[in-house]
């Protein structure tokens, strides 16, 4: 393990990243996130950019069929 996730895993007391995580901060996917490549992390960001627009292609065909929303 590299100095930087350990010190996001195991945080000196006091600290701003201890206070992150005492807030309610998964530390643990900020490090996963960093283990991937950019490359990774922009694939990522393209499928969850994708799932969006289809949720939101469906919710606009659903609209406008006259089905009432939630």
């Amino acid at each position: 393990m590299n100095r930087a996730e350990e010190r996001l895993l195991n945080p000196p007391p006091g600290g701003r990243i201890e206070a992150a995580r005492a807030h309610g901060v998964d530390l643990t996917l900020l490090v996963e996130r960093l283990r991937k490549t950019p490359e990774e992390r922009v694939r990522d960001l393209q499928r969850a950019a994708a799932g969006l627009e289809a949720m939101r292609g469906k919710a606009r065909r659903r609209s406008g069929s006259g089905e009432k929303r939630a």
